[in-house]
């Protein structure tokens, strides 16, 4: 019998307040700066913002019960939280904690928070399902990502402000006991941290942030113009050696699961690894960037019509940077 963790399945909240590009173009034309060409290159044609009242925290909140509710699962089914964002509402207690009441789920004993910037949710995978496999007594865990980009961005900055948008993800793991392997497979890693200077948040350091008067600016987030020709040519790198190891072929990629950052450069990587547009999904036109959630945003797309079989590949990229890629088996 083999010990597998599978997803059972996925939630996905967005705000009511919905922008166009056409908001953004206005804005940044009063600032003098034409931002048609990047939305073009990234496929941007809307984006969900937070209201006043919304947190990463809430929205995983909504995010999560979308998950529980379209499977029938109660709360007190889970036995583990685990909230990823690299905009966390609390440092303390954790937000998983903070969940673990608002669902009620008394029974996840195991609850804590992850940052790994916007391979959160892709990471988390990994990591929860080798817990999992480990721990045989964690039947179903909840992962849920989220990301409250307008909280922090600064409002000149022409590649975040209109690109990204608010919005929370999850889905839930299950331990199963099956005759055939699937489910979370494997998963690889990149890093090169040369670039650790190019995205900060927030750009004074949380030690000055409190302590010290520093200029509202200074608590935002920095975006430093880069060379991201990187992309394509790294993610194609290490999704071959994690296709390579497990002794899988292109073909048998069901689809490929990419952050959705930049629909170009994803297209790009496709092209490199030999695959067809049509086993690749893409809805940051409609969310726009949402970080850690936004591969998970593009699984809950296609979840429901997935064939049961062959195999699906998710990468992403985090600032700094690192890659990760992760092989699951249908």
């Amino acid at each position: 019998m083999e010990h597998n963790v599978v997803i059972k399945g996925t939630g996905i909240y967005t705000p009511e307040n919905e922008v166009d590009n056409d908001y953004f173009v206005e804005h940044f034309r009063r600032l003098g700066v034409d931002v048609k060409g990047i939305m073009k290159h990234m496929n941007r044609q809307k984006r969900f913002l937070a209201d006043r009242d919304e947190s990463s925290l809430s929205m995983a909140y909504e995010a999560s019960k979308s998950a529980l509710e379209k499977l029938s699962i109660d709360p007190m089914e889970l036995n583990m939280i685990v909230f990823a964002s690299d905009t966390p509402e609390y440092n303390m207690p954790t937000n998983a904690l903070k969940l673990n009441h608002m669902l009620n789920a008394k029974n996840a004993q195991c609850v804590f928070d992850m940052n790994c910037n916007c391979t959160g949710m892709v990471v988390a995978m990994d990591v929860v399902a080798a817990y999992m496999q480990r721990r045989p007594a964690i039947k179903k865990a909840l992962v849920v990502g989220s990301m409250h980009i307008s909280s922090v961005v600064r409002y000149r900055d022409s590649v975040v402000y209109p690109n990204f948008g608010d919005s929370a993800a999850a889905f839930i793991l299950e331990n199963v006991q099956e005759d055939e392997r699937r489910g979370v497979i494997s998963a690889e890693y990149l890093t090169d941290s040369d670039y650790h200077n190019t995205i900060v948040l927030p750009k004074c350091g949380h030690s000055k942030e409190l302590l010290y008067e520093v200029p509202k600016e200074e608590r935002r987030m920095e975006w430093n113009p880069f060379d991201f020709s990187f992309l394509s040519d790294n993610w194609a790198k290490i999704i071959k050696k994690l296709l390579t190891d497990n002794n899988v072929k292109t073909d048998e990629v069901q689809y490929f699961v990419f952050s959705q950052f930049s629909d170009a450069d994803n297209l790009l990587t496709l092209k490199k690894l030999g695959v067809s547009e049509d086993r690749y999904i893409f809805v940051g036109d409609q969310y726009g960037y949402t970080g850690t959630s936004s591969p998970i945003m593009a699984l809950n797309e296609i979840w429901d019509d997935l064939e049961p079989s062959g195999y699906l590949v998710f990468c992403s990229v985090a600032a700094g940077y690192s890659m990760t890629a992760v092989l699951y088996k249908i």
